[in-house]
């Protein structure tokens, strides 16, 4: 896929399900690691049960270790392709918890003024931004290298859990939006190189 493919999917995760950012992308049975990260469906009973991944439609299944869908190794290209469409993806989930964060930052008052409105708060979102757009200019570089690609990740996941302190309590509840980063987190894990157990 072209880089303006995976900007599409990057406006899909923004402002649609993570299920269908993850359709745009198409087949993430490369990736690096034991497990896959799909929609859920029919077609996809999930290997381990999640509610907070049901609720975002997608399920996680395990694959055959190492191995591609054809039952070949995966090559090393494919793998990296879908360490660079995940990043695209994990992109357009944070710039939606960013947009969830000014929501509800606009909507909280602290001693009669917008928290939006406090300083450290609009350090703290621009500091954010700017990673947002740092992400952005190494993605679009021609190639990103496997290094640049794995700090991207690191990256996009700092942003996100500095965006869920600025929520407050509401970015850790399960129906809230923290749900979307840890999704995100959970994609960088499976298709990145994480360490987390799922």
């Amino acid at each position: 896929m072209s880089a303006h493919d995976w900007r599409r999917c990057r406006q899909v995760a923004r402002t649609g399900t993570v299920a269908d950012a993850l359709r745009e992308i198409g087949s993430l049975q490369a990736g690096r690691g034991s497990f896959v990260v799909v929609p859920a469906g029919p077609d996809a009973p999930a290997t381990v049960a999640d509610p907070l991944l049901a609720a975002e439609g997608i399920a996680v299944l395990r694959r055959p270790a190492g191995r591609h869908p054809s039952g070949a190794p995966a090559p090393a290209s494919v793998a990296r392709e879908v360490t660079l469409a995940t990043a695209w993806l994990r992109l357009g989930l944070s710039e939606r918890l960013l947009d969830d964060c000014l929501g509800y930052l606009h909507g909280r008052a602290t001693g009669g003024e917008p928290l939006i409105g406090q300083q450290l708060v609009r350090g703290e979102l621009a500091e954010i931004r700017m990673d947002h757009l740092e992400v952005a200019a190494v993605l679009d570089a021609a190639p990103p290298s496997d290094a640049q690609l794995l700090d991207v990740h690191r990256q996009i996941t700092g942003a996100d859990r500095a965006l869920l302190r600025l929520l407050g309590a509401s970015g850790f509840v399960a129906d809230g939006p923290g749900r979307v980063a840890y999704v995100s987190e959970l994609l960088a894990d499976t298709y990145a190189g994480g360490h987390r157990d799922v």
